[in-house]
């Protein structure tokens, strides 16, 4: 469902097809999730670290010479792109709070595409959320082949929520959300998919607020639209 075959990187493996890179077309979310039984987030295992040895040093020889920042293109991987910065009030008990919180988290996601440094999204993600490790491991996995992504910004719109509680805990929103085009690159700059600009779609997401910060347990399609 999430991947296409290509070859031409010596063996036959999976890449990411347009459809999988495009999260706004993953499916819907995994329920209210329990907040007493999230893992510690903050505490990424290795998977999290970008890519491979052999990533790494495809991306350390393309990147330039100098330390500005460079975006992602036929020419190589990005490099030295900034890390967003999580905004004060998104870290705030408040409605307000958690609409800062939703698209700084969403900014960490764009991130993540272009430069496959995971580490600032799973330290404010439920290790348990599928729909996100849906999309991170299909992108490592092109990271890992000596790939890499170029676009696939969110675009992020209205956010509603009425900030109660829920039986479980957590606290619902819905938030609209877009994709911009993207490109997905093999090994030496070819070509595997072109994305085009995703049309903007509400997306459920459940948060909690735990120890002083929002923490982001799932996302998807709101229940009852696909």
């Amino acid at each position: 469902m999430y991947f296409m075959r290509s070859v031409g990187l010596g063996r036959v493996t999976p890449v990411v097809a347009g459809a999988a890179v495009a999260m706004v077309l993953l499916s819907g979310c995994q329920g209210d999730p329990d907040p007493a039984a999230i893992q510690t987030a903050g505490q990424p295992s290795s998977s999290s670290s970008p890519a491979g040895p052999d990533a790494s040093a495809s991306a350390s020889a393309s990147a330039p010479a100098s330390s500005e920042p460079s975006p992602a293109s036929s020419a190589g991987p990005a490099a030295n792109l900034p890390v967003p910065v999580k905004p004060a009030l998104a870290d705030e008990n408040s409605a307000e709070g958690l609409e800062a919180f939703t698209k700084y988290w969403f900014e960490l996601f764009s991130y993540g595409y272009e430069t496959n440094d995971w580490v600032p999204f799973e330290a404010v993600t439920d290790p348990r959320c599928e729909a996100c490790a849906n999309v991170t491991t299909a992108v490592k996995e092109i990271y890992s082949e000596n790939g890499w992504v170029s676009g696939a910004d969110s675009e992020v719109g209205d956010f509603v929520t009425d900030f109660r509680v829920n039986t479980q805990g957590s606290i619902g929103s819905n938030v609209e959300v877009g994709q911009g085009e993207s490109t997905i690159y093999l090994k030496g700059g070819q070509i595997a998919e072109q994305v085009a600009k995703g049309p903007p779609a509400f997306k459920a997401i459940f948060s909690a607020h735990l120890e002083g910060r929002w923490v982001m347990l799932d996302f998807g399609a709101p229940e009852g639209t696909e």
